[in-house]
């Protein structure tokens, strides 16, 4: 099934994308899971290397991307490009503080009594993103979970799926395995169908 994609400004179809269906969870999940197990064997400081990456290749592509945000959402040009250099200062604040955050913590090491704090993914990390700023809202989830480890099963919204699917591209093209990320597109049923499938890792 194609889902259009259609720029509110005008009403006409800018193109159409392959809808996911509920089947289709049913084996992307576990790749995901598959890909979480192996990604957490990556050293952290890997796993930032390629968000790093990532936020180059946006930047690279940045007029692009906005013109692409701007006609799926009908956003001003210039507010799409402001979103998208905004957005980038996540990609700053991992590289500066995620080292700190993930690192264990010991909390007592006194003869026998070895007491720590590790800090372990969660698995597969479903984001179901809003339309209005796919960029923020979307880093403010899946960069931060695949740094900490996890894989991460994303959803953009209908009115911005062009600008997820390029996140998808961007993402892979920065290193980042295709079973550890993976954008479906649907509307608001198959939202409910991520919220209702066993997420396990």
């Amino acid at each position: 099934m194609k889902m259009e994609v259609k720029n509110p400004a005008n009403e006409q179809i800018i193109n159409s994308l392959k809808e996911n269906t509920k089947a289709e969870l049913d084996i992307i999940i576990p790749s995901l899971e598959k890909g979480q197990r192996e990604w957490i064997q990556h050293p952290l400081e890997e796993r930032l290397n390629c968000i790093t990456r990532f936020g180059q290749l946006i930047q690279k592509h940045k007029q692009e991307l906005a013109q692409i945000l701007t006609a799926e959402t009908g956003k001003p040009l210039q507010q799409s490009l402001n979103e998208i250099k905004g957005a980038h200062n996540r990609i700053d604040h991992l590289k500066k503080y995620a080292s700190k955050w993930l690192a264990e913590e010991f909390l007592c090491q006194t003869g026998d009594t070895h007491e720590k704090t590790v800090y372990e993914p969660l698995g597969v990390i479903a984001n179901i993103s809003a339309w209005n700023f796919p960029y923020n809202v979307g880093y403010n989830v899946f960069l931060y979970a695949l740094v900490a480890g996890n894989a991460v099963l994303y959803k953009p919204s209908e009115y911005a799926a062009l600008t997820g699917k390029l996140l998808e591209k961007y993402l892979c093209e920065a290193g980042i395995p295709k079973n550890v990320f993976k954008c479906v597109t649907g509307a608001g049923n198959l939202g409910q169908a991520i919220l209702e499938a066993p997420l396990h890792g």
